[in-house]
């Protein structure tokens, strides 16, 4: 049975130290990226009273954290782990939106797989200079991998601050939010391809 949340348009949204500020509906990352979310939307990476599921890893990339845009590095070692939410990334410069299409959902999750069939369509935004028509150049000067743990202080603040908006948590239960804490600092320290 699918939830039916490939069937809505999903965004990658990158857990990272550089803590994205979220305004209404909107999270900005960095001085670039612009992640406008549906809080009543289908989110693929969902939370429930177990904790955090469907946890993303792409590989072969890096973030900018300055930027908040995705780095191509084309080396398997590199990757940034994320959730995916129902949103849409909106227009901006100098990145532009890929969209990935047809992902088998069993490739793509750590961390409690839960209710995912079939293939999965999402954005994300990648930091590309282009030179001249069809020809492009990446800089991976400022590129930032997401290796390190976080300490309980961040992964706090990523939880009260970014999780309970996007999902409309109420976080009164302490339960739920030191489960939740618990798995965005596993996410820095479980890594699968």
């Amino acid at each position: 049975m699918t939830s039916g949340a490939e069937n809505e348009e999903q965004v990658f949204l990158p857990i990272t130290n550089s803590i994205p500020s979220v305004n209404n509906n909107q999270i900005t990352i960095g001085s670039s990226v612009s992640i406008e979310y549906n809080q009543s939307g289908q989110h693929v990476s969902q939370i429930d009273d177990k904790g955090l599921h469907n946890i993303l890893v792409l590989t072969g990339y890096a973030i900018d954290e300055n930027t908040g845009e995705l780095v191509p590095t084309f080396d398997p070692c590199d990757y940034v782990k994320g959730i995916l939410i129902s949103g849409r990334i909106l227009e901006g410069n100098p990145f532009k939106i890929i969209k990935i299409i047809g992902i088998p959902s069993n490739k793509l999750y750590i961390i409690r797989k839960k209710d995912v069939h079939g293939n999965i369509t999402f954005s994300f935004p990648i930091k590309i200079n282009q030179l001249s028509t069809g020809t492009y150049q990446v800089d991976l000067g400022n590129k930032v991998t997401s290796f390190e743990s976080l300490n309980g202080d961040v992964a706090t603040k990523i939880v009260n601050e970014v999780l309970a908006k996007i999902y409309n948590l109420n976080l009164n239960d302490e339960q739920q939010k030191n489960k939740l804490r618990g798995d965005v600092q596993e996410i820095f320290n479980y890594y699968s391809i």
